[in-house]
């Protein structure tokens, strides 16, 4: 039997001048990570014959829902405020890990940045806040 629990998943956020953030699923809401492009691509030529090219490409994006009063969402503002005023050769140097032990899944991802600051959302009911990720290289392993 296996059971599921987003509560087992970690993400963990390095970066050389704002040290490490570890997520877990308290307050955290979603982590969706899906990659850019396409990895293969065909053409045809006019007699069928179909050329098969195989794209290098990892890039990817993540979103990260957290709740607005959590205190990975305040962090996360703190990095983003930090990175915008930093020297540009910050802006890209996080890296992120995210473990999922139940499902044997490890997502390694370099050179990651903000994409923008989340929108916000105010009214009678808390809300999550959501962060956009880009990510220049993104190696999704299993165990």
């Amino acid at each position: 039997m296996s059971v599921y629990s987003f509560t087992d998943c970690t993400l963990i956020l390095r970066h050389p001048s704002l040290g490490v953030l570890t997520l877990t699923g308290q307050g955290l809401g979603s982590i969706t990570v899906s990659m850019r492009n396409d990895r293969t691509a065909m053409d045809t030529a006019a007699d069928g014959r179909v050329m098969i090219s195989k794209i290098k490409d990892r890039s990817a994006t993540a979103t990260l829902q957290l709740q607005q009063d959590s205190e990975g969402n305040q962090t996360l503002l703190k990095w983003y405020n930090y990175l915008e005023t930093a020297p540009t050769i910050e802006w890209a140097q996080t890296t992120a890990t995210l473990n999922s032990p139940t499902t044997h899944e490890q997502i390694v991802m370099k050179e990651v940045a903000f994409q923008k600051l989340p929108d916000r959302n105010y009214g009678p009911q808390g809300q999550q806040n959501s962060y956009g990720l880009m990510i220049a290289d993104c190696q999704q392993n299993v165990a």
